[in-house]
């Protein structure tokens, strides 16, 4: 069964299971004995999930090639969001979500021209950016840093390429 992204908001339910947690003394000794000799005896948590990473910073796909392979449109707390799983040339697999103007607005744009959510689509350049200004007092934009006292803050927009 394919791995799939998943979101932190969606509810699964799971089969009554007897939990039997520490008790306040082992719960001392785990703390005495500290993180790194704990983490040392941890179980990685990939073993028990079905998700990818998700691409934290958008800046590493930037000029670096990837392939879109499946994508799915999301409602989330400042609207629509994109979802999409993508492989990069070391095999690897990873989530790239977006809400913005620029990649989610491209793959709407990319579903409704080839009517499916699914690649694979290559990125031989991976992602670039767009740089500009944007006053959060106005929600004005412009593309050199204005002199006018507001509250402008410098942006970028990100697109497939």
């Amino acid at each position: 069964m394919p791995r799939k992204a998943t979101q932190g908001t969606d509810v699964v339910t799971t089969p009554e299971v007897e939990v039997d947690g520490f008790t306040d003394e082992e719960m001392a000794k785990i703390r005495e004995a500290g993180f790194d000799s704990v983490a040392s005896h941890a179980v990685s948590f990939e073993e028990f999930t079905d998700s990818y990473p998700v691409i934290k910073d958008k800046r590493e796909l930037i000029a670096v090639p990837f392939v879109s392979l499946e994508w799915n449109f999301h409602e989330g707390d400042n609207g629509e969001f994109v979802s999409v799983v993508i492989m990069r040339r070391d095999n690897s697999l990873a989530v790239l979500n977006d809400g913005g103007t620029g990649i989610y607005r491209q793959y709407k744009q990319m579903t409704e021209r080839i009517g499916r959510q699914r690649g694979p689509i290559m990125h031989k350049d991976g992602l670039t950016t767009s740089e500009y200004w944007f006053n959060s007092d106005t929600g004005a934009i412009s593309r050199k840093q204005p002199n006018d006292g507001g509250d402008w803050r410098k942006a970028i927009t990100f697109y497939l390429t």
